[in-house]
Parts: C-alpha cells; structure tokens; sequence
C-alpha cells in the first residue's frame, strides 16, 4: 500500500509538470502605444503578476512581456493589468506593531495593476501573498492608494480604516452619508459596489472588468470496454497443504457511466470522478487434473481524480487516479474449484466446492485522449484480493482496460 501511494504521488507531480495552459485572445499595449493583438496564455493569475507570456499567432514562439516592456496587457473577457507606478504600504495584514504604526509606511513601486472598475473613477486591485491593497483614480488622474491597515496586539486588532474618509472626500455619492459609507468594508465586493454606484450618478459609460463567473460543470459520459483479465489463486487444504490455480488470462465486457465535476481551478483542469461500472469475466484451469471455474459479474463504484493537458480547443490529454472501494454489487459471481479428500488427497468421484467470490478495495491509474465528445483510454488496475477476510484461500485479480467514452451531456452548474 505505501509502494502504491508513493507510485500514485509520483505519478501526479510528473503530470502536473507535464501541464499546458490554454493560449487565449488578447492584447497588449507597448510604451510608445502601440496596441497589439495576440495571444496569452492565461494562467489564472492569483496574485498579480510581473510578466506574462504571450504568442503573435497560434504557431509563434512564446515571448515574455513585462513592466518594462508593456503598459498593459488583457485577455478578452477575463482581466485586465495596467502598469503603473504607486505608492504602497507593503506590510502585511494584520501586521506586529505599536499603535503608532496604523500609518502606512510608504514605498513606490512599479506594478501590474488588476482593472476592478472604469468609469468617472476606476478601482483598480494588487494582491500578493498575505498583502491585498486597492487603488482608484478619478477623471483618469494619478493612481491613488486607498489607505487601509490592521495592528494587531495580542488578540485585539486595531484598524485605520482612513479609505472611508477618501471616499467622503473625493468618491462621495449624492445624497451619501457617513454613516452608509463607513459600512463599506476594504473588500473587493463591497468596493466594487460602492465604485459602481457612485459612476451610476454619472452620464458616462461603467464597465467593470469582472471576468464571467467561473461555474463548474457536470459530464456524463458511456464508458464501453474490454477488460484484459488474470486471475492466480492459492487454496490451502486441512492438513497444511495448498494448491495454486492459475486462471486462463481473456478479455471481458464492461461498460460504465462517469459522472465528472470538472471544477474551474487551475483553468479546468481537474475533475472529479465517479465511474459506477459493470464487469463480467469467466475463465477456467486445471486444478489436480480436473477444471475449475471462475466466473465475476459486478458493478464497481470507482471514484477518481482526473488531470487534463490541452492540446488545443478540441484536443485534451488526461490521466486519472481512482479508488475502488471493496463494497461492489456482486451478481452471481463464484469460483468453482476440485474438492479434497482425506490427507489432502482428490477424491476417487470428482467433488467440487463453490465460493461465492467477494472483493478487496484496490486502485487503479490510467491516461487517455479525449477530442470533442469522445475518449480513448487505457487503464491501469491493482491485484485485489476475492477472498478478502478468508484464511484458506486467496487471491490476486489483476486487469487492464480498454475504455471507449462518448461524453453525451455537460451542464453548466449555477
């Protein structure tokens, strides 16, 4: 089990690493002006970046732009990074200190700037790890910091919540009050908001920079195919001794339903998967000169974890992870096997015994090629065990499948 867990990490940090990121519609904007349009590959940026890596057409060599090279650049109906130089106070949220410091420790730096809101003013965001700070600039003037800071001492944090005042001063509505504005909090949502109503008293156009909301969606897809099955086997008689079967390896039908949450982290990327498959196998060996039989009919309950590589718009690699857990509907599932007779020896008339055949839970890893609504995939399963819990008998049931896929619903959750 610790091999197979190790085998499985392994697996999934050489996929990771392994990702490609999808090249999308976009521009950029050069420091004499000049507006280009390309493409860029969007990797969902968290915090705002330094540089992005973009393409002039879809077979062109990838090129870095930066703050020193470029004045803003987008993707189309995503984000939007202007640059900009600001000042800002870099400590982080909430920050060790006396109560002195609430005021902000300045420092100018040159930064991609997030576009939250344009309008008559324009909110503008930078996040880093553990440091979230927003900017605005009215009638297109400098890019002014919104003044926000926490001290924390002990379990007390103290605040300087001085942006409140900037907006009574310069961003204030008509017919406002204090009191509306001091429940404004230093958040994304509720500055946005504020930025939206105070533009809507305004004769000029809103837009605001939100990328569509990212839902995840549900895939059903008909998972047909061929299972290449072995089967080896070890029946321990009365007085010590034993007999290992080696069943005929052949192929079996199954066929499965794969429900899949492909959730919109990391651009799509991963999905979760519950496969509800059946499985049907019959083989037969020689067991002290005479046949014994197994026969496995069931329906698994598979749940997985499934990582894509974009090849293009139509075109994805994937490679999946599951888990089959031992509770699997068994549907007359039983093997055969020649009886034993006093020390062990096979009785004169042929006797047989049969055991209704169990399951262990084991795993299984795979990887395939999915281009529109079909998949090709190969699939990997561990040995499991069919007499789980039995101290005269086991087993080890290995299988590789063949899995066709037709996807035949994705629905966009809410």
């Amino acid at each position: 089990m610790r091999t197979l867990t190790t085998l499985l990490l392994v697996f999934f940090i050489a996929i990771a690493s392994f990702g490609q990121i999808k090249y999308e519609k976009g521009y950029f904007i050069t420091n004499d002006h000049k507006r280009i349009d390309c493409l860029i590959k969007n990797v969902d940026w968290k915090y705002n970046p330094v540089d992005f890596t973009y393409k002039l057409k879809e077979s062109g060599t990838p090129v870095k732009g930066n703050l020193i090279t470029v004045r803003e650049f987008g993707i189309t109906n995503s984000c939007r990074f202007v640059n900009a130089t600001v000042r800002i106070d870099p400590s982080n949220v909430p920050a060790e200190g006396a109560k002195n410091e609430l005021d902000p420790v300045w420092t100018r730096k040159t930064l991609f700037l997030r576009v939250l809101m344009e309008g008559k003013a324009d909110l503008y965001g930078y996040e880093a790890p553990k440091l979230r700070r927003y900017f605005y600039s009215l009638n297109d003037t400098a890019i002014t910091p919104l003044i926000y800071k926490e001290i924390q001492h002990g379990s007390t944090v103290t605040k300087n919540t001085s942006f409140r005042q900037q907006l009574w001063d310069k961003l204030r509505m008509p017919k406002s009050s204090m009191e509306l504005i001091t429940k404004v909090n230093y958040t994304e949502n509720d500055l946005k908001q504020y930025f939206k109503s105070y533009n809507g008293g305004f004769s000029g156009p809103i837009t605001e920079l939100n990328p569509e909301a990212k839902r995840s969606y549900l895939n059903l897809k008909l998972t047909p195919g061929v299972n290449m099955n072995s089967e080896k086997m070890t029946v321990y008689g009365d007085q010590g001794s034993k007999s290992d079967i080696t069943f005929k390896s052949k192929s079996g039908f199954r066929i499965g339903l794969e429900a899949e949450l492909n959730i919109p982290f990391d651009s799509y990327k991963w999905g979760i998967l519950f496969e509800p498959s059946y499985q049907s196998y019959k083989s037969d060996a020689v067991s002290d000169g005479l046949m014994a039989s197994l026969t496995l009919s069931s329906v698994e309950f598979p749940i997985g974890l499934r990582y894509y590589v974009y090849i293009n718009d139509n075109t994805r690699v994937y490679f999946n992870g599951f888990y089959i857990p031992g509770l699997a509907l068994n549907m007359d599932s039983k093997v055969i096997i020649p009886s034993r007779g006093p020390k062990d020896k096979p009785y004169a008339i042929p006797e047989y015994i049969s055991y209704t055949a169990g399951s262990s839970g084991n795993m299984a890893i795979g990887g395939g090629l999915d281009y529109k609504k079909f998949s090709l995939e190969g699939r990997f399963y561990t040995n499991k065990d069919l007499f789980k819990g039995s101290t005269f008998e086991s087993s080890e049931n290995s299988r590789f499948s063949i899995i066709l896929g037709y996807r035949f619903m994705e629905k966009r959750l809410k």
